[in-house]
């Protein structure tokens, strides 16, 4: 291997393998991609419902533990670490969210950045299962699947949604009115369509393009303020230093990014003289304006109707399940980690669409999947999640010494604003209201969590603060903005420092009124025009 490039990318998630793939499009341009992880080869990536067994693996995922929550416990936030990064171990939703907070990145002062280009980036990356029109692509190289078949808890669920005035549409990224839908998922004929299996797969033999796994970034190279290279941990023992003859482009995701920055001297002096490491680049912003959904997962024992659970209630109807769906790719395992996807209103006087609802005819109250287990109740059931969309809570993520051992301090700050509070609870009586509607009523026996005890304001503030459950959707570390103090600016250059982009999901300024997944592989294309422009 020769050890130096045009472009080094740091992180082969949704953000890392869009730029390697456009980058390495001119065959004169040499591309070294370097992931912390290892390939993405076992089949369990495939199958969509493999997050279940991945999600918590330390082969491929990486937990990032918050400080001590009021009652005492910690939480671990995770992160995908293979080829494909989170994309590789997600729930694989489509959400992409709409035009008004898209917009308000450019309202901001951050110029060209706007729902137009949005589109065109989306219009150029998505297959649709409904085809291309103006707002969705047709031929692009990831896949967009809409759940099925439709299932009739879901249909009923459907149907109250649609008597508190929510309109059930075919694509839910169709419009920004409330909306409920069927969920769009990165799903090809029943298998997982991963930024690695999109973009990266399909790009491994040119010549140029050099593809490094279990090969972990330790500190960026500068000389003065440029950035030339990266020195790296090998998985195997020792260290490798790359460089840049062009840039260094950093796609770590929201948590890996700006730690990288802080061990590499770019950052808030502060934190940098705690951590034992010397001031390069003063950014104080690096680590701060941590954002994440806040919800909670309400689960119900069902009666009257079958749902998923009969499916997975016992290891020899799971094995028949997976069975059937190695012949057909259809079933429940054959979508992602929920069916039914809401956007509306938590009550009538809100300006517009502030509440998101996932749910799925699956229960677990016996213990909780992320743990790595899918264990099913063996009575029917269902899961269904509220979060606010927009969080005004800012949390923040920063080493605590110079090297990649040096556990991080991660404060998500979750519920810290009142408006999050009132946020809350407003979406947790929403759903049960729905819940609560026919035709969906007559289907439940029981609220099982957080039941019948959570009731007040106050108790559904303290459940969703220490009981809660985490969107998945964390951003906003290194995020983009006009003022001299912002991380990034319009072209993703990290501020004071020359031959270093930031591009991923650190540089959202808030949430996009959707789900990560889409809007990362969306931000990734324009960063790669941005670049081969600016570039030549």
């Amino acid at each position: 291997m020769p050890d130096a490039y045009d472009y080094v990318i740091v992180g082969a998630g949704a953000a890392g393998c869009v730029l390697a793939n456009r980058l390495s499009a001119d065959p004169r341009t040499s591309v070294l991609l370097i992931e912390a992880g290892g390939a993405d080869g076992n089949p369990v990536h495939l199958v969509p419902k493999g997050f279940y067994f991945t999600l918590n693996n330390p082969r491929y995922a990486k937990a990032f533990t918050t400080r001590a929550f009021g009652d005492g416990h910690t939480e671990s936030l995770v992160r995908g670490r293979v080829l494909g990064g989170s994309t590789t171990i997600n729930g694989m939703v489509w959400n992409r969210g709409w035009a008004p907070y898209y917009d308000a990145w450019e309202a901001a002062g951050n110029r060209g950045w706007n729902w137009a280009r949005f589109v065109e980036a989306y219009r150029r990356i998505e297959r649709h299962q409904l085809g291309g029109n103006d707002v969705r692509g047709g031929d692009g190289p990831v896949d967009i699947e809409i759940a099925g078949p439709r299932e009739e808890a879901c249909d009923a669920l459907i149907a109250a949604l649609e008597r508190h005035g929510v309109a059930f549409q075919q694509d839910m990224n169709g419009s920004g009115d409330e909306r409920v839908s069927y969920v769009a998922s990165n799903i090809r004929r029943g298998t997982r369509m991963s930024a690695a299996k999109a973009f990266l797969r399909p790009v491994r033999r040119r010549a140029n393009l050099t593809v490094v796994t279990h090969t972990e970034a330790e500190t960026l190279v500068l000389s003065g303020t440029r950035v030339t290279g990266v020195r790296c941990r090998r998985g195997g023992g020792g260290t490798a230093t790359y460089s840049a003859r062009k840039e260094v482009l950093v796609a770590g995701g929201a948590f890996d990014s700006p730690l990288l920055l802080e061990r590499s001297g770019i950052g808030n002096p502060d934190v940098l003289a705690g951590a034992g490491v010397p001031v390069v680049v003063a950014s104080p912003n690096v680590g701060e304006n941590f954002k994440e959904h806040r919800g909670v997962l309400l689960q119900y024992r069902l009666t009257g109707v079958r749902g998923y659970n009969a499916e997975a209630s016992s290891q020899a109807r799971y094995l028949w399940t997976g069975f059937k769906y190695l012949f057909t790719r259809s079933g429940m395992i054959a979508h992602g980690g929920y069916a039914v996807s809401g956007i509306y209103r938590s009550d009538p006087d809100s300006d517009a669409p502030d509440t998101q609802c996932f749910f799925t005819p699956i229960s677990t109250s016996a213990v909780n999947p992320m743990t790595g287990r899918m264990v099913v109740d063996k009575h029917p059931g269902a899961k269904y999640v509220t979060y606010p969309l927009h969080p005004t809570s800012t949390g923040s993520l920063h080493i605590t010494g110079p090297g990649l051992d040096d556990a991080p301090r991660l404060d998500p700050n979750y519920l810290s604003t009142e408006h999050d509070r009132a946020m809350l609870v407003k979406a947790v009586r929403r759903a049960r209201e729905i819940v609560a509607t026919e035709p969906f009523a007559r289907f439940v026996a029981e609220e099982l969590q957080p039941g019948p005890l959570v009731v007040e304001d106050a108790d559904i503030v303290e459940y969703g603060r220490n009981k809660g459950v985490a969107g998945a959707h964390g951003l906003g570390t290194c995020a983009i903005g006009p003022d001299p103090d912002d991380v990034v600016d319009a072209s993703l250059r990290v501020r004071g420092t020359e031959g270093l982009r930031v591009v991923d999901a650190s540089v959202f300024r808030d949430q996009p009124s959707g789900n990560n997944n889409a809007p990362t592989m969306a931000l990734a294309w324009i960063a790669a025009d941005i670049i081969l422009a600016e570039n030549g």
